[in-house]
C-alpha cells in the first residue's frame, strides 16, 4: 500500500496514560513514525486529539468529573500546549507544524471548504506539517464534527488525500466487542458497508474521546466514497505506519469504490448539513432513481424548513426516505407558495419564481442536484 498523501487521525484513548492525561512518551513514538514518512516524500495530515486531556493535566482537574463548560475550558488551556509539545516532537528532523483549529460550518459553507483545502494544500507543498483539530472551545452541538473521526474523513476528502488511517485503541473492525466476547473475529478487509455492520460496532467510547467503532464506520463511509482507502489500527502497534505502507496487513482496511464521486457531491453529501426538505410523489421518485430525469414541479408534495437560495437540502420519498441532496435555487418560502396555489380552489396566477419548472437531481446516494426554479 503505497500513498503519497496520507491523513492520520490519533483519538484521545491513544494518546493518553491510565490516568486520562497526556502522555507525551505516546506523542513522540507517533511523531518518529511521521517523521519516517516525511522522509519517504510522503505527504501527512494529521489530526490530532488532545486538547481537552493537556488541560486537565495542566489545571490538574480529574477527567470524568468536569462538565462541558470546564472540558471547552480545558481545551481552551490545552491547545497551545498540545501544539507546542508536537512542535518540539517535529523539530529535531526538521518539521515545521501548524495549527488548524475547525468547526462544523467551516466546511459547510463551500466557499470556506475551498479556502481550507486551499490552506492544506499551500501548507504541504511547502512542507509543513498541518495538524487539525476541532475547535472544542467554540463548538457546541449545533455546529460540532461530533468527534475527530468525522473531522478526519472531512479533511482527507477536502486534501484529496490517497489514504486515511485512523489509529485508536484496538486492532482494527471486529464482528462484536472484543473486550467483552473473547469469541470475536477481526474483518480484515471490508468492501461494503451494512447495517450489519453498523449494529456490529455499537457506542464505544473512550472517558477523554467522542468517538467509538460507528463514528469509524461513518468516517470509512465518507473516505471510500471519494475513492480513498480506510484503515484501522492500534496505535500502539510498533512502526505501524511503515509497515502498513510497505504493504503489511494491519488493522482493518475499509476498501475505497472504484467509481469515487467529483468533490462537489461529495461536499454536498458528507460536508453538508440539510437547511430543509422537499418531499416528491412516488412518480417523481421513480423518475429520479430510475430514468434519471429531471424533476419537474409538479413532483413536489411537500417543503419543510426554512431555507433560502443557495441552501443544501434533502430530497425524500413520501415516507422520509432521503434520496439525494440538492443546491437550492428558491427559497423554501417561494415553494411553499408554489404549493398552495396550486391546491385545489387555489387562484392560478403566473408562478413569479418559476423560471424553468424543473430541478436537477441525481441517483440516490450521490449527493447532486440543485432546484433550477
Amino acid at each position: 500500500m503505497r500513498a503519497q498523501r496520507i491523513v492520520v487521525k490519533i483519538g484521545s484513548s491513544s494518546l493518553t496514560a491510565e490516568d486520562g492525561l497526556l502522555s507525551l512518551d505516546r506523542m513522540e513514538r507517533l511523531a518518529k513514525q511521521i517523521c519516517r514518512l516525511r522522509a519517504d516524500a510522503v505527504e501527512v495530515i494529521l489530526v490530532s486529539s488532545g486538547a481537552v486531556a493537556a488541560g486537565l493535566g495542566r489545571l490538574h482537574w480529574r477527567p470524568g468529573e468536569v462538565t462541558l463548560q470546564e472540558k471547552q475550558s480545558a481545551a481552551a488551556v490545552g491547545q497551545g500546549l498540545l501544539i507546542d509539545a508536537y512542535r518540539e516532537l517535529f523539530a529535531p528532523c526538521g518539521i515545521e507544524v501548524a495549527q488548524i483549529l475547525l468547526v462544523r460550518s467551516d466546511l459547510e459553507e463551500r466557499r470556506r471548504y475551498v479556502h481550507v483545502r486551499n490552506t492544506l494544500s499551500t501548507l504541504l507543498r511547502h512542507g509543513v506539517l498541518p495538524i487539525v483539530n476541532e475547535n472544542d472551545t467554540l463548538a457546541v452541538d449545533g455546529i460540532r464534527f461530533g468527534d475527530n473521526d468525522t473531522l478526519a474523513g472531512l479533511i482527507a476528502l477536502v486534501a484529496d488525500a490517497s489514504l486515511l488511517v485512523l489509529l485508536t485503541d484496538t486492532d482494527g473492525f471486529y464482528d462484536a466487542d472484543p473486550r467483552t466476547d473473547r469469541a470475536a473475529q477481526k474483518i480484515s478487509d471490508v468492501w461494503d458497508l451494512t447495517d450489519a455492520m453498523a449494529k456490529m460496532a455499537g457506542r464505544a467510547g473512550s472517558r477523554i474521546g467522542t468517538g467509538g467503532m460507528r463514528t469509524k464506520l461513518e468516517t470509512a463511509r465518507i473516505a471510500m466514497d471519494a475513492g480513498i482507502d480506510t484503515v484501522v489500527l492500534h496505535a500502539a502497534e510498533p512502526d505501524a505506519l511503515q509497515r502498513l505502507l510497505g504493504g503489511e496487513p494491519l488493522g482493518t482496511t475499509f476498501h475505497a469504490r472504484r467509481d469515487p464521486l467529483p468533490s462537489k457531491k461529495l461536499w454536498m453529501l458528507h460536508g453538508t448539513r440539510a437547511a430543509g426538505r422537499v418531499t416528491l410523489d412516488a412518480g417523481a421518485v421513480d423518475a429520479l432513481l430510475a430514468r434519471s430525469a429531471s424533476l419537474l414541479l409538479p413532483g413536489i408534495t411537500a417543503v419543510s424548513g426554512a431555507f433560502q437560495t443557495g441552501d443544501v437540502i434533502e430530497l425524500a420519498t413520501s415516507s422520509g426516505r432521503v434520496i439525494g441532496k440538492g443546491i437550492a435555487n428558491c427559497s423554501a418560502s417561494d415553494l411553499k407558495d408554489w404549493l398552495a396555489r396550486r391546491r385545489p380552489g387555489s387562484v392560478a396566477r403566473e408562478l413569479r419564481i418559476v423560471h424553468h419548472r424543473e430541478m436537477s437531481i441525481g441517483r440516490e446516494g450521490t449527493g447532486d442536484g440543485s432546484i433550477e426554479a
